[in-house]
């Protein structure tokens, strides 16, 4: 008997490493830096949604290193200050590219210095307002975080190339009390930052033929289909009260009334579209979701990767305070 539980086990045994082989579990992550590896190109770029407030005119992060699975990524040279606010509707900015080993790769970690600038000067992350004043951005800790982002499909292929987008949600980033302003927790933070292989991402870009009605300004807000819940959206989450926690990303709407929604894994999505109150902080007062008319669900619509989604709103202007 218990020479045949021990072959039961010596078979398991074998099994689960068979198993485990199959998986490339036990092979070792690829390293970015190997120069004996073959090459592919790695690409990152940097883009941002708005904030509400009216007065901030700039919102500045400094990134002092870029890390692949842990190892730095040469492609970027930092330290490197950044006004993200001024990469809206599909605008970016590239961080840095070059030749990388081709292979496999889950964790892309962006380093921010709240301290010190590029120049060396504090602080390293700050707002600017309308009025000349600056304004520090602090982050818990020690000056200094990391924030992990998980891009889906995050390959480099033999002689290909690959580009990475980062969307730094300023909106979920940043919070306010008494006209004061600083990053949120940590942990709201690292989610308000995400990452999409841009290959695989799409866009929807959208026009609301009667904005000039409006006579204010209008957040369109896109969520993953059957995930908007407008109780906990419009009431805020978290320790930071972040209002449209859950949405993938926002754009503020143009004076033409367009917007543009970009770098949407492909998938369907929902629309939803507020105005601002515009005698709240940020993220603490309330907000008002508008009736909107289009010929398409908006509840139900398509992105697939590499094309453009159209849509034409028109809001029903009855019930709209200040109209």
């Amino acid at each position: 008997m218990k020479t045949l539980k021990n072959k039961v086990f010596y078979l398991l045994i074998l099994s689960i490493v068979g198993f485990s082989c199959d998986l490339n579990i036990f092979e070792p992550k690829s390293d970015i830096n190997d120069p004996n590896a073959t090459q592919g190109n790695l690409s990152l770029s940097i883009t941002d949604a708005p904030i509400d407030q009216n007065e901030i005119s700039g919102a500045f992060v400094t990134i002092s290193e870029i890390k692949i699975d842990g190892k730095t990524y040469t492609g970027f040279t930092g330290p490197k200050t950044i006004n993200i606010l001024a990469l809206q509707n599909g605008n970016t900015l590239n961080l840095g590219q070059g030749g990388v080993a081709a292979g496999s790769y889950s964790t892309l970690t962006l380093v921010l210095d709240a301290e010190k600038d590029e120049t060396g000067n504090a602080p390293g992350c700050f707002l600017t307002k309308t009025n000349g004043a600056k304004e520090q951005l602090e982050i818990s800790g020690n000056g200094k975080t990391e924030i992990d982002l998980k891009p889906k499909n995050f390959t480099v292929t033999e002689n290909g190339n690959t580009e990475i987008i980062m969307d730094f949600d300023l909106r979920k980033s940043i919070k306010s009390k008494n006209n004061d302003y600083s990053f949120v927790s940590l942990g709201e933070l690292k989610s308000a930052v995400r990452a999409e292989n841009k290959a695989q991402t799409g866009k929807i870009t959208g026009k609301i033929e009667n904005y000039s009605a409006v006579k204010s300004d209008v957040i369109v807000y896109v969520y993953k289909k059957g995930q908007f819940n407008s109780t906990s959206e419009i009431n805020g989450q978290g320790s930071s009260d972040i209002k449209f926690a859950n949405a993938i990303t926002s754009a503020k709407v143009d004076a033409n009334g367009n917007f543009t929604l970009a770098f949407l894994p492909t998938g369907n999505y929902e629309i939803h579209c507020e105005k601002p109150d515009k005698s709240a902080s940020l993220g603490l007062g309330i907000n008002t979701l508008l009736d909107i008319n289009s010929a398409i669900d908006l509840k139900a619509v398509g992105v697939n990767a590499g094309t453009q989604t159209n849509l034409s709103l028109n809001i029903k202007l009855s019930g709209i305070l200040g109209i």
